[in-house]
């Protein structure tokens, strides 16, 4: 079979130099920052995943996984802190009910906010620790071996991936456990990667990334609710936190039926049934 221009390394290499320009920029914010560090090195993981069936250097790979794991929780608190009041704004205005009557809460979560910005000096530390990583993961790529793959190489870890999101996500109905339903989102987001990254190869990939896109939003927005949830559980001196707690279980109800249902559209075949590749699916 004809190798097509894939390289894997390639392609790692163009998302840490265009992640790496983007945070370098003056007007690019903290929040920003950590957002693209963290979408990034949930994409170069997915792309790792992609590859590990014939990818010859296994002991890469694995460092590399762990490089960009690594990578993205160490600016992790930093991202919940916000989204943890966001999340809390958000309910407030779906369940249409009156900030008045959660005016602690609220003091509370914008006061770890303002305590974060207080400890900016360690914030910019810790963004600064992320660019001087992401460079030298540009180097440690720079001195792998070039090797381009065919189709067939990447059709096997694409259909890989979506067997695991196939999988996942039918574990997930049977259980409709927080945590199961949270892994079956991190596999279905690395096949939307995966798609995004090999549309030329693919067919139907626009209309199929934009099921994967909005079911793994809805999916992030109930796991953001389960975090706030947790909060308000350990901290119940909170005055009417019970009260939140009872509209974030009837919303990430709704979220969860809402996204499982585009997923069982979008997950319908068993892996050796499921043909999106062009030219080489029978």
């Amino acid at each position: 079979m004809k190798s097509i221009t894939f390289d894997p390394l390639d392609e790692i290499k163009k998302l840490l130099e265009y992640t790496s320009k983007e945070i370098n920029e003056s007007s690019v914010s903290n929040d920003k920052q950590i957002h693209s560090i963290r979408v990034m090195s949930k994409k170069l993981r997915s792309l790792l995943y992609l590859i590990k069936p014939f990818f010859n250097d296994k002991k890469f790979l694995k460092s590399q996984n762990q490089f960009y794991k690594e990578l993205a929780k160490n600016l992790s608190q930093e991202r919940e802190t916000k989204v943890m009041y966001d999340t809390f704004r958000w309910l407030i205005k779906k369940s249409k009910l009156s900030g008045d009557n959660f005016m602690e809460i609220q003091t509370i979560l914008k006061q770890n906010i303002a305590n974060n910005a207080v400890a900016n000096a360690d914030i910019d530390k810790k963004l600064q620790i992320s660019k001087q990583s992401i460079m030298m993961g540009l180097n440690t790529v720079n001195e792998q071996k070039r090797k381009k793959y065919t189709i067939k190489d990447l059709k096997t870890g694409f259909l890989k991936t979506y067997n695991k999101a196939y999988d996942t996500m039918h574990h997930a109905l049977e259980t409709k456990e927080i945590e199961d339903i949270h892994l079956f989102r991190k596999y279905a987001k690395y096949h939307m990667y995966q798609i995004q990254l090999l549309s030329n190869q693919l067919k139907c990939s626009k209309k199929r990334v934009k099921n994967l896109d909005k079911l793994t939003y809805l999916l992030g927005k109930s796991h953001d609710l389960a975090l706030f949830a947790e909060y308000l559980h350990n901290n119940k001196n909170l005055t009417n936190w019970d009260i939140l707690m009872s509209y974030i279980s009837k919303e990430q109800k709704k979220l969860v039926k809402k996204a499982l249902k585009i997923a069982k559209k979008t997950f319908t075949h068993k892996r050796k049934k499921f043909k999106i590749f062009k030219n080489i699916d029978n």
